[in-house]
């Protein structure tokens, strides 16, 4: 009999011949499974097992392909894990077990006749964690569950490659959508069920922001008692100084004022997280790892000063501070500041939304405004209000989640065109007094590090020459002096890129940002996420670009072979959705 086992905790035993190996039997424990079975079973004893046609390796929760070379009497295994360290930046070492089988003839015991295990230049490993994020409609806005049977298939081709888990986005908008404190949670506890059954993890990111999509069905609005109180007082949005309201989120100076039935927006959104917390009680800690919170548009901690439909890249955005309640906070500081003149409102020579920085005053590279005593007293209360409203939100998230065992994490946005000037416009009116001589990026580590939160960076899919050289665009830069800033202050990084992809040079530009191969000096990313699970996603040529990256983004030095660990006779291992495709392809 042969014994196969990768954990001296190995309980439970799956018998079969194997297909590769005939009338050889295998004694596995239970961190064995198999790709698929025969309808033949082979009896031993009072046992009834399956022959298996593929199978693979389970080390703790991460899934091995396996592939099997016979050598005499000996049955040789090389286990490669697809999830790959990202510690050690160099190229993960193969390690080789070969088991001597005992005699073909005798079943009966359960001794193994000799076990060595070879391991050759192997560098300690640690797990790079990698998440697929699910569509923003797997949950319609009317709170139903979208593409039952596509979301199943997808989750099985993830598991089944080695994927840790899905980010799903929860969106306040669908869960109190009809009446407040009215939580509707059915849709998502499905998905969570769903998700449980295949084996991943959950990162769940909570949206306290609105969705829009190409189609007027799949955009996700904010809880409809919500914008009839915004008919009302219009103020409750941000503003631009020309009166345009932005409704996918709240104006961050309302975040402590009782407006909604005598409930602030931090308590409705405390009373959220609460609620969540309470339904998936039986899921935080073990299928729910993550909790990402909301902090702004789109979900990231910024101004929205670049509105869909009325911005367009590189235009520099306006600034958001013209509603009544950010105009009384900024009248109330500039008075407390000696100035009450400058409490008047924002700048009055920024350029409108779609301008350059040398269109207005404010932003010019010599003499502009931004420069100038106002210009430094402005910058730096607009900056600081985004900095405190994250930090409320943070810290609230991190008291409701304290006792659980689930990483609290928020997105920052990664500016990037104008960044190779003096002004840094676009930054600027996003919220990040970042200009020559200025970190603006330092502040908002610190408060990350002061709730003890991980930082969410987008935009892995961005690359310098990718755009043009007028618009002055550096993402690769914004990158860096982001995560010195993290580094700075022992904030850890997840990435994700922005746009769905599923060509080489995408992944390339993501593996590179992923890495910062030129600066050493910095720790690597905890995690990625990839954006988005779909439809084409799985489109074969898709699929099999995808794979590729997925096994190269945990490594330092790239292998330029499609398979970075060629064995021979290398066994396939398909999906049960697609295995007339064969999808997946370890």
């Amino acid at each position: 009999m042969v014994v196969m086992s990768s954990s001296p905790t190995a309980v439970g035993a799956l018998g079969g011949t194997s297909s590769i190996f005939p009338g050889c039997f295998l004694h596995c424990p239970s961190q064995i499974g198999g790709g698929g079975t025969d309808s033949n079973r082979w009896r031993h004893g009072e046992a009834s097992v399956p022959v298996l046609r593929s199978s693979w390796l389970v080390a703790g929760s991460k899934t091995q392909a396996v592939a099997m070379e016979r050598d005499s009497d000996k049955l040789v295994c090389y286990f490669r894990n697809p999830v790959l360290p990202h510690l050690i930046k160099k190229p993960p070492q193969m390690q080789r077990t070969v088991i001597t089988l005992a005699s073909h003839g005798d079943h009966s015991g359960s001794s193994v006749a000799e076990e060595k295990v070879l391991k050759s230049r192997m560098p300690m490993q640690r797990n790079f964690p990698f998440y697929v994020m699910l569509p923003a409609d797997t949950v319609s806005a009317s709170n139903t569950l979208n593409h039952c049977k596509a979301i199943q298939a997808g989750l099985l081709a993830l598991k089944a490659l080695g994927v840790d888990g899905v980010v799903m986005q929860v969106f306040w908008g669908i869960v109190e959508r009809d009446a407040p404190t009215k939580y509707d949670w059915s849709a998502y506890l499905a998905l969570v069920k769903m998700i449980q059954a295949a084996g991943l993890k959950v990162q769940a990111s909570i949206c306290f922001n609105g969705s829009k999509s190409g189609q007027e069905s799949s955009s996700i609005p904010l809880p409809s008692w919500v914008l009839t109180l915004g008919k009302s007082d219009p103020d409750i949005f941000f503003t631009d100084r020309l009166g345009n309201r932005y409704k996918d989120c709240l104006s961050l100076a309302i975040d402590s004022l009782p407006l909604f039935e005598d409930r602030t927006p931090l308590q409705m959104f405390s009373d959220m997280l609460q609620s969540f917390r309470s339904t998936f009680s039986d899921y935080i800690g073990n299928t729910i790892v993550g909790i990402s919170v909301g902090l702004g548009p789109n979900g990231e901690l910024k101004y929205p000063s670049f509105p869909e439909g009325m911005w367009k890249f590189p235009g520099v955005g306006e600034f958001q501070c013209y509603d009544k309640y950010m105009l009384a906070n900024l009248k109330q500081h500039s008075e407390a500041m000696g100035h009450p003149v400058w409490g008047l409102g924002g700048p009055h020579d920024s350029p409108s939304y779609n301008q350059w920085p040398n269109e207005g005053g404010f932003f010019n590279e010599n003499g502009g405004s931004w420069s100038s005593p106002y210009g430094e007293f402005f910058l730096t209360w607009y900056s600081t209000q985004l900095i405190a409203h994250g930090d409320r939100m943070l810290s609230l998230a991190a008291s409701i989640f304290l006792e659980d065992e689930v990483i609290v994490s928020g997105k920052l946005p990664a500016v990037h065109w104008w960044y190779k000037t003096k002004s840094h416009a676009a930054e600027l009116t996003a919220g990040f007094y970042n200009v020559e001589g200025h970190d603006g990026y330092d502040a908002f580590m610190e408060m990350f590090a002061k709730n003890a939160s991980l930082v969410i960076l987008p935009r892995m899919d961005a690359s310098d020459i990718y755009y043009p050289a007028e618009a002055r665009c550096s993402p690769e830069s914004v990158f860096l002096q982001i995560r010195r800033a993290s580094h700075k202050h022992g904030v850890p990084v997840a990435g994700e890129n922005s746009f769905p992809c599923c060509d080489n040079a995408a992944f390339k530009r993501i593996t590179d940002n992923v890495h910062l191969r030129n600066s050493p000096d910095l720790p690597l990313l905890t995690s990625f996420t990839f954006k988005s699970m779909g439809a084409s996603m799985f489109f074969p040529d898709h699929w099999h670009n995808f794979v590729k990256f997925f096994r190269k983004i945990g490594q330092y030095g790239l292998m330029d072979n499609e398979s970075d660990i060629p064995l021979k006779g290398q066994e396939t291992m398909s999906s049960s959705f697609a295995n007339d495709e064969q999808l997946v392809k370890m």
